[in-house]
């Protein structure tokens, strides 16, 4: 029998929710200090707004219970499954009012893209868009990367139930004496690469010819969306824009970063330096993404080859292999346009990219997708049972592997891995199904489904402001679920709807 919600259990998932949308409007603080810095008198308005709604929203969740209470572990996966959408719906208030957006589901499916890391954007006019309303959805992009919960939980709040809010957000390991510390760590050391990142690709702009303000800001945004595998852009050519290689190589490397799980940068800053490097390059998670990225690589070049596009060393160098990574590592920046990518790169390319999202990066990264650690677990133990064919029966073979230490692979492991991946899949393919059923081809319906639900922001073309609200709709939800990677997601859900179901009355 599934686990009810029962109506105390309500006001106290809406009391802790509201101190996150509270958050939340203390966040929207920012992108409002930067609307009166550069003197967007108007957009400064839309903030102050944004601010009011958020403190009053918050203020009437946090009245629906008054004291406060210890949270149980269904409370907290509730409340983190709910604040994405919340949190979105609060977040697109600001977007809406700035007018570049056609109604507010394209403001709600923004701020859904940006809080879920996807990089998807429905913004009629970005190239003019205020510098404000940038900033804020970089923002948006930085707290979906880190994961909203443990900006929460770096900040003291909900320690009592930490693990429940850490693993709900699809994080499973932390390796520093407890969760408060480990959400530190992350906030800590995400602050540091995306201020070295801001300083490189600031004077990479600088030499472009960009002023000093804009080249912050260009900075800024860049390294977040990089290192955050967000994709979202403050121009609508995305990096063709700028023209620079350096500036391309650079993003790639914080891509890479950004793809790799935070719990082995934890234990590479705490432990000894060249024992903690032997431990990294042998963890299955990084040997599965770099076998993984290479072998994507070259089925994508021979791809190319095959056709008349991108055929010479500079543009496979630099369009290639950046299309690639940012596939791979979920990020969603292009330096092919839509149109290149599918008219002029062969089937075979443009299938690779659909598997290199598919897979995506690190699990506890800020990468999507079903995750490297997952299908290396998945290949031992078909390794293993290939094995076992030929054993005798008497003898019973085991299997380890290295992730964060020693561990035994088990049936309920890999079952697990088994699970997540299937569900991904059947996630891609129905997305694709109602792509198609509405009137899209089949390649980019599977494209842009993939795209979605694996949280990589590419497009085919199909997101755009003229697409159906059904389209905008199916592929908001995707991008909500494959951020929960399903399970906190179908927990809630069949939780919440057992709970509307009436109470059979005993028999006397």
């Amino acid at each position: 029998m599934w686990p009810r919600f029962k109506r105390e259990d309500l006001g106290i998932i809406a009391h802790y929710l509201g101190a996150i949308v509270l958050l939340l409007g203390g966040i929207m603080l920012v992108p409002l200090a930067v609307s009166l810095l550069m003197g967007e008198w108007a957009v400064t308005g839309n903030y102050l707004v944004g601010v009011g709604c958020a403190a009053t929203i918050g203020g009437l969740l946090r009245m629906c219970r008054i004291s406060p209470v210890t949270l149980e572990r269904r409370q907290a996966i509730a409340i983190t499954t709910l604040v994405w959408v919340v949190g979105a719906f609060v977040a697109a208030i600001p977007l809406w009012l700035s007018g570049h957006y056609g109604s507010f589901l394209d403001a709600l499916f923004e701020g859904v893209s940006g809080f879920t890391s996807t990089g998807f954007s429905l913004c009629q006019d970005i190239d003019h868009l205020s510098t404000a309303d940038n900033m804020w959805r970089f923002t948006l992009q930085f707290l979906g990367g880190q994961g909203v919960i443990v900006i929460a939980l770096s900040l003291g709040l909900f320690t009592q139930v930490g693990s429940s809010f850490y693993s709900a957000e699809g994080r499973g390991e932390y390796v520093l004496p407890n969760i408060k510390k480990t959400a530190q760590f992350i906030w800590q050391f995400s602050s540091i690469v995306v201020f070295c990142g801001t300083l490189l690709l600031f004077l990479v702009s600088l030499c472009l010819g960009i002023d000093p303000v804009r080249s912050v800001f260009h900075g800024l945004w860049l390294t977040i969306g990089a290192y955050d595998t967000g994709g979202f852009a403050s121009q609508s050519l995305s990096l063709s824009y700028y023209h620079s290689w350096p500036l391309e190589v650079i993003a790639m490397v914080l891509m890479l970063m950004g793809a790799v799980n935070f719990a082995l940068y934890a234990r590479l800053w705490k432990g000894g330096f060249r024992s903690t490097v032997r431990e990294f390059i042998r963890d299955i998670e990084i040997r599965t993404l770099a076998l993984w990225t290479v072998c994507a690589l070259v089925v994508f070049v021979a791809a190319v080859l095959a056709g008349q596009f991108l055929t010479d060393f500079s543009g496979l160098m630099r369009r290639g292999v950046f299309t690639i990574v940012s596939a791979t590592t979920n990020t969603g920046y292009q330096v092919l346009s839509t149109n290149q990518m599918t008219t002029l790169l062969s089937s075979g390319a443009f299938f690779m990219i659909v598997v290199a999202m598919a897979i995506g990066g690190s699990s506890g990264s800020t990468a999507g997708g079903i995750k490297a650690l997952r299908i290396g677990i998945i290949a031992k133990a078909v390794l293993a049972r290939i094995k076992d064919v030929f054993a005798p029966k008497s003898v019973r073979n085991t299997t380890s592997y290295q992730h964060l230490g020693r561990h035994m692979l088990s049936s309920e492991l890999t079952g697990a891995a088994m699970t997540i991946a299937i569900l991904y899949v059947v996630t891609y393919i129905v997305g694709a199904l109602v792509g198609i059923a509405v009137g899209y081809d089949a390649i980019p319906a599977t494209f842009e489904s993939v795209a979605a639900t694996s949280n990589a922001g590419l497009s085919a073309g199909i997101i755009a402001p003229e697409a159906p609200a059904v389209m905008k709709l199916v592929y908001l939800v995707q991008m909500w679920v494959g951020r929960l990677e399903f399970l906190t997601f179908l927990a809630v859900l069949f939780s919440f709807a057992a709970s509307l179901k009436p109470r059979r009355r005993a028999r006397r």
